[in-house]
C-alpha cells in the first residue's frame, strides 16, 4: 500500500495541528506531552524503549520536525512555548525564515484551532505516533526487498533478524509512549 497525496496531506495537516495544540497548551500540559513522547533531557537514553529517541523522524515535513525540537528545547529549559518565543529562539537566520510561515499557521490557525486547556494535545500526539509506526513497515518491507535483490542468500536470514528487532522496538516505543499519552 502506498501513501496517496490525499494520505500524506492528512497527515501533514495533522503534524500541523499537533504542533499548534502543543504550543497553544498550558505550559503544564505541553510539558508532559513532550516528556511523554521524548523523556526528560536527563531521561534520553537512545535505547529506550519507553520514549522516543529525540532523532526520531517523527514528523514528514523537516520544518516540523524544526519547530518540536524548538518546543522540546524550550521546554527542557523551563521557558515559555509561544510561536513568537519559538522564532526568537531560533538563531540562524536561514531556518528562522524557513520556519516563519509554519510559525505564522501555529500562531494564527485557519481552522478551528486547538481546543481550550490543550485538551486534544495528548489525542493528537497519539494520532501522530500512530502514522509514524504506521510509516514503518512499508519502510522494513522495502528495505527487506532491496536485501533480497541485493544481498547472498546466506545474508538473508540476518537481515530479516534485524529488521525484526528494529520493529519489536518500535512497537515497544510506540506502545509506551501511547500509555504515556494518556496520562497527560
Amino acid at each position: 500500500m502506498t501513501d496517496t497525496s490525499a494520505d500524506l496531506d492528512d497527515t501533514i495537516r495533522l503534524e500541523l495541528e499537533f504542533l499548534t495544540s502543543l504550543v497553544w497548551a498550558p505550559a503544564a500540559v505541553s510539558l508532559a506531552a513532550v516528556h511523554a513522547m521524548v523523556g526528560g533531557p536527563d531521561d534520553r537514553d537512545p535505547s529506550s524503549r519507553d520514549v522516543l529517541p529525540v532523532s526520531t523522524e517523527l514528523f514528514l515535513r523537516p520544518v516540523h520536525t524544526a519547530v518540536f525540537a524548538a518546543v522540546v528545547a524550550r521546554t527542557d529549559a523551563g521557558l515559555p512555548v509561544t510561536p513568537t518565543l519559538l522564532t526568537e529562539s531560533i538563531a540562524d537566520p536561514k531556518e528562522k525564515a524557513s520556519l516563519r510561515s509554519v510559525l505564522l499557521d501555529i500562531a494564527a490557525p485557519s481552522g478551528a484551532g486547538p481546543l481550550p486547556g490543550g485538551a486534544d494535545v495528548a489525542h493528537l500526539a497519539v494520532a501522530l505516533i500512530d502514522h509514524w509506526y504506521r510509516r514503518g513497515y512499508p519502510t522494513l518491507l522495502a528495505r527487506m526487498s532491496l536485501a533480497c535483490e541485493e544481498s547472498p542468500t546466506a545474508d538473508l536470514a540476518g537481515f530479516w533478524r534485524a529488521l525484526t528487532d528494529h520493529q519489536q522496538i518500535a512497537e515497544a516505543r510506540w506502545l509506551s509512549v501511547r500509555q504515556r499519552l494518556m496520562l497527560v
